[in-house]
């Protein structure tokens, strides 16, 4: 996760809670002729008892208005004051001690004596509140108070009216209000999930959010309005940092502008310099639909400039604009993006291969892709239970592509973790990476672009292998392939009678292989060449966790490969999120 995210943990600041206790007799006039009450207020400081004894005070009938008297503000809570009395030793005893011993016994016994008066008036109090969490109760308004200064109106009332009524014009899977609350505690926990929704458009201080009920104005005995107070965060952000993964690091600067038309839309700004990513920059314009953050349409502008001369003698760049649709659901998230780039492979090195120079054409990509990722992981470096699955599906074709840029691919990851046995400090992940690109021009016009090819091989990949140095290769330069796939099992262990510490004993095994598309053979062979006599490693080391990423160090042998192959033998360090 990053270490500078902005999200934090929904809290509710204030929940005021007024409570009276029932009573088996009439409760007792006062000189005005008004019943006397307890006010209660849960989620304040416990209050003292009123007296030496503990038995809880007689309870009184109960009623929408008198529960929420104390956050109206019409009966104020004053712990009333102790009976008991600072302990003063007796004086033959301390008329001989220093006076600042005396002063600290007096205030060390009086704390003593507030602290038990308080946990007294603590439990009395949860269990009044316990005894009236089923009482009737109906949140029939939500007001704000004062309303937010640059959000709208109408973007607040879609994303309150679910909580009030069913009957919100929302897609059901959009809505993540429970059904009408009833009684208090259920009450209770639509506001809880209430917090968590306002949570997830990142524009509100959650801990600054303010809680309360009121009984509703001119409303039945049973109807509370609640009372909610949202304090914006800043609409300007900005941060800059550095960045580790993937064989390579960088910098980047991003500026961000909050709730830009007061619909929790968010305009963004990225720059990044790097090692082998020599300039990245991409701006990008995203708004939630319906009000609601679990469906958002993203617009964005990008321009890529990549330096693969390390394994194919050529840099790479892009640029084009993206317009990506993308809905998170109980059984996972959903990406539909449609993508139209410009692509330009130059600045080829000396001792380029022939093979490369014929490829190095321009070309454009007109293409719709469709993302779903399922992530149930507890742990993304160092996972003891959960799994990963993503596919990816894109046609790529549309109007605007050049001739070779026309073809279906799709890419499948997964990745199972889990401990060794029930208890076991040990722990074990499989995963896997396919890539199956099959292009849908004419044969006549020769192979696929090289920009749309895959790699394999690296610290990060199939360790024992150089970046790209799976499949076939024209002298210095590494091809790439149509299809791949790639298998890993790793093994985790603490370092004995260290078990507490980041650093971990690592163990793994890799497969994989990477073929070109013959278009001469049927798919059924394809695969079959693809899957038969695999590439195999084998290797231990170290790993460390150091959040947002993952690094280790690895001493690697290959046991099967190919000539012409290029191999890395021996130690070997790998930093990133992703691995296989």
């Amino acid at each position: 996760m990053d270490p500078n995210a902005e999200d934090r943990p929904p809290t509710v600041k204030v929940v005021e809670v007024d409570v009276e206790a029932r009573s088996a007799t009439a409760p007792s006039p006062n000189e005005d002729g008004s019943s006397r009450s307890s006010n209660i207020s849960p989620n304040s400081e416990s209050i003292p008892a009123a007296n030496g004894n503990d038995s809880a005070a007689p309870i009184e009938p109960f009623s929408a208005s008198s529960i929420f008297r104390t956050a109206l503000g019409q009966q104020s809570v004053t712990p009333p004051a102790s009976s008991s009395r600072p302990f003063i030793p007796p004086q033959s005893a301390a008329s001989d001690d220093d006076p600042e011993k005396t002063r600290q016994l007096h205030e060390e016994e009086f704390q003593r004596r507030l602290k038990g008066e308080y946990e007294q008036a603590q439990r009395r109090v949860g269990d009044v509140v316990s005894e009236n969490m089923n009482r009737p109760l109906r949140l029939t308004s939500i007001r704000l108070a004062p309303p937010p200064k640059t959000t709208r109106p109408g973007f607040l009332n879609s994303l309150l009216s679910p909580f009030i009524s069913s009957s919100s014009s929302k897609p059901s899977f959009l809505n993540p209000a429970p059904p009408a609350p009833t009684n208090l505690h259920e009450i209770l926990l639509s506001t809880k999930s209430l917090i968590a929704h306002l949570n997830e458009f990142g524009i509100y201080d959650m801990d600054r959010v303010g809680v309360r009920f009121e009984p509703k104005r001119g409303g039945d005995a049973d109807e509370v309005e609640m009372v909610l107070r949202l304090r914006e965060k800043g609409r300007l952000f900005l941060k800059a940092g550095t960045e580790v993964g993937g064989g390579e690091g960088g910098g980047n600067v991003t500026a961000r502008i909050r709730n830009v038309f007061g619909g929790a839309e968010s305009l963004e700004g990225n720059a990044s310099i790097g090692t082998k990513t020599k300039s990245a920059y991409q701006v990008s314009l995203s708004t939630p639909l319906f009000a609601s953050p679990l469906l958002s349409f993203a617009l964005s502008g990008f321009s890529l400039d990549r330096d693969n001369s390390a394994f194919a003698s050529h840099r790479e760049r892009t640029q084009g604009a993206r317009a990506k649709l993308s809905a998170i659901l109980p059984w996972g998230t959903h990406d539909l993006q449609y993508e139209l780039v410009n692509r330009a492979i130059d600045h080829l090195t000396p001792n380029a291969s022939v093979s490369i120079r014929e490829l190095a054409v321009p070309s454009t990509k007109s293409s719709i892709s469709h993302t779903w990722t399922s992530d149930t992981r507890d742990d993304l470096w160092m996972g003891t239970k959960g799994r990963l699955l993503k596919l990816t599906h894109e046609y790529a074709g549309l109007p605007g592509s050049s001739a070779k840029a026309h073809f279906f691919k799709s890419t499948t990851m997964s990745q199972l973790s889990r401990a060794l046995y029930p208890g076991s400090s040990i722990h074990y992940s499989i995963s896997s990476l396919t890539t199956l690109l099959m292009p849908m021009f004419s044969p006549s016009l020769g192979p696929t672009c090289l920009a749309d090819r895959t790699y394999l091989g690296g610290p990060n990949s199939v360790r024992g292998w150089s970046v790209g140095g799976l499949g076939r290769r024209d002298g210095p330069d590494s091809l790439g392939g149509d299809l791949s796939w790639a298998m890993g099992l790793s093994v985790l262990a603490p370092i004995p009678k260290k078990e507490h510490w980041p650093l971990k004993l690592h163990g793994f095994i890799n497969g994989g292989k990477v073929v070109a598309y013959d278009r001469a053979r049927s798919f059924t062979d394809n695969l079959t060449k693809l899957y038969r006599s695999p590439n195999l490693s084998v290797g231990v080391g170290l790993m460390y966790r150091l959040e947002p990423i993952r690094i280790e160090l690895n001493f690697s042998m290959p046991l099967i490969g190919r000539k012409g192959e290029k191999t890395s033998r021996g130690l070997g360090v790998g930093v990133g999120i992703e691995f296989l």
